[in-house]
């Protein structure tokens, strides 16, 4: 089966020649957001609902959500519903997603934003800073150990937080090793449950995985969550904050699918 990831990955990198061509580094630094201090996504999640609500227009597995809502009134809704912070795809050739989308986002919510997309380069840091996002996704699958500790730094130096994702327990483990060094008071780690090489999901994964997570880590579920008692079950284990997208991006209503979910965390 095709490795969807590596697809994906080679097509960031010839994006990203493109990007650096047209806007400089120093031209990032000059825009508005790149001096605003960043919000905090890990106390965001610890002190809110944990649910992070990503803004997402599309798959590569189910192709269009087919959301009729434009980004305003989705991260808005998201907000108001309670979302402790949100997920902004900003990749563009298989999720639809584009940094002005990251940058409308910021201009639309005070809580904060992840900028989700395959981060390869310490260029795409910088663009993070520079649209508003208040911390960056570094996929253990794309980078190796050497790539993980510069690009943490990197974003640690510029303010922002990071969210490591793994997707077993070698990743988890090179995530452990890459972060042994750091102040792990703010570390994020969520899991996957779903391949980004064949796009299956299964929850199980993060049940498995978490007890070989550091101690004091906060520790994030992604993808597949579409039930509250889900939630509740993971949080129960020991979870804090869960990414969930297509559940409510499939809807015409995300924000008032959003707080039907957190409502029925609470109940």
């Amino acid at each position: 089966m095709e490795d969807i990831l590596k697809k994906i990955t080679n097509q960031t990198a010839q994006d990203l020649k493109v990007r650096k061509n047209k806007t400089s580094l120093s031209q990032l630094r000059e825009m508005p957001f790149y001096s605003r201090q960043a919000l905090s996504l890990h106390n965001g999640l610890k002190n809110g609902s944990g649910i992070i609500a990503e803004h997402k227009r599309q798959s590569p597995s189910k192709g269009s959500f087919n959301c009729p809502a434009s980004i305003q009134e989705v991260v808005k809704g998201y907000e108001k519903a309670g979302a402790s912070a949100i997920s902004c795809l900003t990749d563009q050739p298989f999720f639809g997603g584009t940094l002005q989308d990251l940058l409308e986002t910021r201009s639309e919510v005070n809580i904060p934003i992840l900028r989700k997309d395959f981060m390869i380069d310490l260029y795409q840091i910088h663009e993070a800073k520079a649209y508003g996002a208040d911390a960056i996704l570094l996929i253990a699958a794309c980078l190796n150990n050497e790539e993980l500790q510069t690009m943490s730094l990197e974003a640690m130096n510029l303010g922002l937080e990071i969210l490591f994702e793994v997707h077993d327990l070698d990743e988890l483990n090179r995530i452990k090793e890459v972060t042994a060094s750091f102040n792990s008071s703010k570390f994020i780690i969520g899991v996957n449950n779903r391949d980004l090489k064949r796009f299956k999901t299964d929850i199980q994964n993060s049940k498995d995985l978490l007890p070989n997570f550091p101690e004091g880590v906060l520790a994030i579920s992604e993808s597949g969550i579409s039930n509250p008692e889900t939630v509740k079950e993971l949080k129960e284990l020991g979870f804090q904050g869960f990414l969930i997208g297509e559940n409510f991006m499939k809807t015409d209503l995300p924000g008032a699918s959003c707080e039907q979910f957190i409502k029925a965390i609470k109940s």
